[in-house]
C-alpha cells in the first residue's frame, strides 16, 4: 500500500536541493525504504592549533563556504573567543593568511578578523541589497549575543553595546531561503528541561529578534542508557542548514557520564561534565518542530579510542559545502571526552564528507518502488537527478498537480537512467525542456537503486 502524506504547497526548486531525508518533499511513496548515511571522515585533522594566538585548541564554532572569486573555500573558526580566518583550494589543506586587521601582542601579522566573540556563525545574506552587509555574523560575549556585518569577511562592523538577545554561549545562524528571515539557534537554560538545550529566535532585519522558543532537547530515548547519579543526555548545540522543503539539524548529543563536584579542583581546560559527544541528524519544515531520524545514526562517526576524534565531536560548522561530487563540513574533534584536562585533551578540526546531498536516500530492491513528490516549480527547464541506478534502473514522469501525466513527459517517454550519477539530467525522448509556467509533481520509479536528491540547474 502506498504511504501518503499531506504536502500540497508548491516548492520553487532553485538553489537548494530537494532532499529525501524526511517526507517534507513527498506526497506518497510505495516500496521504498529510507537509509541515513554516516559521513566518511578524513583520517587526520585538517586544521590544528599551531599559532600562538590559537594557543592549544581550535573550534568549528564558525562557518565554511565557497569563495566565488577563487573557486576555493573560506573558513571562519574560533580559538579562545578570537574569530580566525583561513582559505583552502580543496577543503583539506588550509592556509592561515596574515591579514593585518587585528592586534595580537603588538603585531597584526595574524589571521584574526574579530576579537572577543565566542561561537561566531557566518552566513551569506542572500536577501540584502546592501553589498556592505553581504556577510552576517552572530556570536556571544558573556551570555549576550551580538551581530556584525562585512563585505569581504575580513573587516567586520556593526557590533554595539546593546545585545541582540541573551543566552549562554554556543550559537548557529542560518537564513530561511523562502522568506529571507534570519534564524539563530542558541544555548539558554530552561526551567522545564534540565541540562543543555537549543532555543530559536528569528529576525527580519537583524536588529529586532523574536521571543526565543525552546525547540530541541534530549528525550526519553536519549536517556535510556543513564543509570548512575548525575548521568543524563544533553544537547550541546545544533547547527542548522536549509534545503528546498525545510531544514536539517545536526544536534550534538552529549552523554554526561560524570559530573565532578564543586570541591574537585579542575585541571587546565577541564570541565566538570565529562562524556562522549556524537553528531546526529534531525529534520524540520519550519525550524521549530523537529523530528529525529530512525534510527538515530551518528552521522559524523567518532574515531577509535585515542585518535584525534575518538573522544567527542563538539560541533560542526554552521554551513555545509556542496562541491563537485560531494557535500562536506568541518567539525571540532576532541581526542578525549568533553571533560578531559589539557593535556592530554586536544581540540582540532576534522572533515566529514558525504556523497553530494548524501545524508539520506530512498532505496528500492528488485521488486521496485515509487515516490511521488510535492508540486515542484522547476526553474531553468532542467531537472538533475542524484541517484545510484548502476545495478538497476530509474524512470521519471511529470504529473499535472491535479491530473495525469504531462504529454511527452511520461514514464514510457523517459530515457532510463542506469548509472551512478550525482547530476544526471532528466531526459525524455521528445528532447523538450520541462515547462516553467506551472508546477508539476514528479513520479520517480526505481528498482535496485538509491535516490538521493533532485536539483534545478540554479543549484549548480
Amino acid at each position: 500500500m502506498a504511504q501518503e502524506f499531506r504536502s500540497t504547497e508548491a516548492v520553487r526548486l532553485s538553489r537548494e536541493p530537494v532532499l529525501f531525508v524526511d517526507d517534507s518533499s513527498v506526497a506518497s511513496m510505495v516500496g521504498l525504504v529510507r537509509t541515513i548515511h554516516p559521513a566518511k571522515t578524513h583520517p587526520a585533522p585538517v586544521v590544528e592549533p599551531e599559532r600562538p594566538w590559537e594557543e592549544v585548541r581550535v573550534y568549528t564554532y564558525g562557518s565554511v563556504m565557497r569563495d566565488p572569486a577563487t573557486g576555493g573555500f573560506r573558513l571562519w573558526y574560533m580559538a579562545h573567543s578570537r574569530v580566525l580566518y583561513a582559505t583552502s583550494a580543496d577543503g583539506i589543506s588550509w592556509n592561515k593568511p596574515s591579514l593585518g586587521v587585528q592586534d595580537y601582542e603588538g603585531s597584526k601579522a595574524n589571521n584574526i578578523v574579530f576579537l572577543n566573540l565566542h561561537s561566531p556563525s557566518v552566513i551569506e545574506d542572500r536577501a540584502t541589497a546592501d553589498p556592505a552587509k553581504r556577510l552576517r555574523m552572530i556570536g556571544n560575549v558573556g551570555g549576550k549575543y551580538y551581530g556584525a556585518y562585512s563585505a569581504d569577511g575580513i573587516r567586520w562592523y556593526g557590533r554595539t553595546e546593546q545585545p541582540l538577545f541573551l543566552g549562554t554561549d554556543t550559537n548557529t545562524l542560518t537564513q530561511d531561503p523562502r522568506t529571507g528571515e534570519f534564524m539563530a539557534f542558541f544555548k539558554k537554560k530552561s526551567n522545564d528541561v534540565p541540562g543543555r538545550v537549543v532555543w530559536l529566535t528569528r529576525s527580519r532585519d537583524f536588529v529586532t529578534w523574536s521571543e526565543p522558543k525552546l525547540v530541541f532537547h534530549a528525550d526519553e530515548e536519549d536517556n535510556r542508557w543513564a543509570k548512575g547519579p548525575g548521568q543524563g543526555t544533553e544537547v550541546y548545540n545544533m547547527s542548522v542548514v536549509p534545503h528546498a522543503t525545510g531544514f536539517l539539524g545536526f544536534p550534538t548529543i552529549f552523554r554526561v557520564m560524570e559530573r565532578l563536584s564543586a570541591e574537585v579542583k579542575l585541571g587546565n581546560g577541564q570541565s566538570r561534565f565529562n562524556g562522549p559527544i556524537d553528531v546526529q541528524l534531525a529534520t524540520s519544515t519550519d525550524g521549530e518542530h523537529w523530528a529525529r531520524t530512525t534510527p538515530r545514526v551518528n552521522v559524523v562517526p567518532r574515531g577509535v579510542p585515542g585518535s584525534f576524534d575518538g573522544g567527542a565531536i563538539l560541533g560542526v560548522t554552521s554551513t555545509v559545502v556542496d562541491s563537485a561530487e560531494e557535500t562536506w563540513m568541518l567539525y571540532t574533534a576532541i581526542n578525549t571526552g568533553h571533560g578531559g584536562p589539557i593535556p592530554p585533551k586536544r581540540l582540532t578540526l576534522g572533515r566529514a564528507t558525504w556523497r553530494l546531498h548524501g545524508f539520506a536516500s530512498l532505496d528500492a530492491g528488485p521488486t521496485g518502488g515509487q515516490v511521488l513528490t510535492r508540486p515542484l516549480l522547476i526553474s531553468g527547464g532542467k531537472l538533475l537527478i542524484n541517484a545510484d541506478a548502476s545495478r538497476g534502473r530509474l524512470r521519471m514522469a511529470l504529473m499535472e498537480v491535479d491530473g495525469g501525466e504531462v504529454p511527452g513527459f511520461g514514464l514510457g517517454d523517459f530515457e532510463v537512467l542506469q548509472t551512478n550519477a550525482t547530476k544526471a539530467e532528466a531526459r525524455w525522448k521528445t528532447g523538450r525542456d520541462i515547462p516553467t509556467d506551472r508546477p508539476f509533481r514528479v513520479v520517480i520509479e526505481l528498482s535496485n537503486s538509491r535516490l538521493y536528491s533532485l536539483t534545478g540547474t540554479a543549484g549548480l
